[in-house]
């Protein structure tokens, strides 16, 4: 999500010959405006921005909506999130590793998106209509009508389909870190969705707040695909290896996208289905404030995990692999304790519905810490293909679950927020004992 500052929007970014120039121009510009704390701080103000439209709409859409519509919304997003999940399995971490190693060849790297696209695609196609019928189960569950809940999937999937293709192809801007036009592209889809939200107060239901979010993330994914041009291929470079890749990464990955996928939206789910709306309402209302984290969440994944994918040295790798993970283990501790320090003051952005739940605030804040370390983590394995066997978390979470299960019923949302933390734990710990292996084995 971002635009041009010095170019036309009408350009096309990528039509040079020395495929290196654009990068290496990049690093020129980079070293001449003051470095990487330049860079970062930056990039940081702009994100600052996104995250703050996106916050500010997240709001308004909770004050909006009466307490069944905001259920609706939730159950939706979580479909979107369970969508995006299934819909990539594993292709965008597949794309980056191998576009890190063959960059900067450009036609070589365009090539991988026919790859990418094919895979895709499929994946969209066959998890589509899973996410489909059971977000239509959830939502008349929740007393949703048969009409209601089926124009709100469709939306969805809409939603999904726009976010997986934009996605994609912001690789390609993480990959030169021309991260400022991806941003600029990221803020005017924000700034689009809450301008359009705005019709929340005509028409304050849950299809009108995802027609908003339907019409940003497509406006995004079709100015991202007119700016970087993606024609100019290697039609020489041989696919069958690239397919091959593709296919072993989603091969080892399908289950653990799947049940990461179900874990990963498991209090919304379970509250579904064993809940009520209001607690599924007062669980997505208070998710709004763990977005916050996303901040420095996209921090690491446009900054961080596409000049991870293209380190050579082990050292070097070492040290910013326990460098980031660091620095965002400070970043998580500082928003947390400020919300526990002032639980009040973070609970009144949500409006009088949702006051008072200063307990729940805390859990779901940790929760959502505790998955955006497993995402971080995930996210600098899968950047250098180091993918683990995922039976292990598969078992070790399971067995935890039904020791939990059998001693706590699940009956409330405290209960269901620690029931699911589980398995970002269990997560976390596998992918730290990954890493180290692969550490281990390297050369150096």
């Amino acid at each position: 999500m971002s635009t041009p500052s010095s170019e036309s929007p009408n350009e096309a970014r990528y039509v040079s010959d020395d495929v290196a120039a654009p990068r290496a121009s990049r690093l020129r510009a980079l070293r001449s405006s003051g470095g990487l704390p330049v860079f970062v701080a930056k990039f940081l103000s702009r994100e600052a921005v996104v995250q703050g439209l996106n916050f500010v709409g997240g709001i308004w859409v909770v004050r909006a909506l009466t307490v069944h519509e905001y259920a609706w919304y939730t159950i939706a997003t979580t479909m979107l999130g369970a969508g995006i999940v299934l819909g990539d399995m594993g292709v965008g971490a597949a794309l980056l590793s191998l576009a890190g190693r063959l960059w900067p060849d450009r036609p070589k790297v365009n090539r991988l998106f026919a790859v990418a696209y094919e895979a895709r695609t499929k994946f969209f196609a066959l998890f589509g209509a899973v996410v489909f019928g059971a977000g239509v189960f959830l939502l008349t569950r929740s007393q949703a009508s048969w009409p209601a809940a089926a124009a709100i999937m469709v939306c969805v999937l809409a939603v999904t389909f726009f976010q997986l293709n934009f996605s994609l192809l912001s690789v390609l801007p993480k990959l030169e870190q021309d991260l400022k036009s991806l941003q600029q592209i990221t803020i005017s889809g924000a700034a689009i969705r809450l301008v359009l939200l705005a019709a929340l107060l005509v028409s304050a239901n849950t299809i009108t707040a995802l027609l908003a979010a339907l019409i940003a993330i497509a406006w995004q994914a079709w100015t991202i695909r007119r700016r970087y041009d993606i024609a100019d291929q290697d039609t020489h470079y041989p696919l069958d290896t690239v397919r091959a890749e593709f296919s072993k990464v989603a091969r080892r990955q399908a289950p653990a996208s799947i049940y990461f996928c179900i874990q990963g939206q498991l209090n919304v789910l379970l509250l579904g289905y064993f809940g009520s709306a209001t607690q599924v309402a007062q669980l997505g209302a208070l998710g709004r404030i763990s977005a916050l984290l996303m901040v420095t969440q996209s921090l690491f994944s446009s900054i961080l995990m596409p000049r991870f994918a293209v380190l050579k040295d082990k050292a070097d790798m070492l040290r910013k692999y326990v460098l980031a993970v660091s620095a965002f283990l400070v970043l998580i501790a500082i928003l947390l304790g400020a919300a526990w320090l002032f639980p009040g003051v973070v609970l009144s952005v949500l409006g009088g519905q949702y006051a008072g739940l200063h307990g729940e605030l805390l859990l779901i804040l940790g929760s959502a810490a505790l998955y955006v370390i497993e995402a971080l983590l995930y996210s600098l394995n899968m950047s250098r293909a180091w993918v683990a066997s995922s039976w292990i978390q598969v078992v070790v979470t399971l067995a935890f679950q039904a020791v939990l299960l059998a001693f706590m019923p699940i009956d409330t949302i405290a209960r269901v927020v620690i029931f699911s933390s589980i398995s970002p734990v269990v997560s976390i710990a596998v992918y730290l004992i990954s890493a180290t292996l692969h550490f281990g084995r390297m050369e150096a």
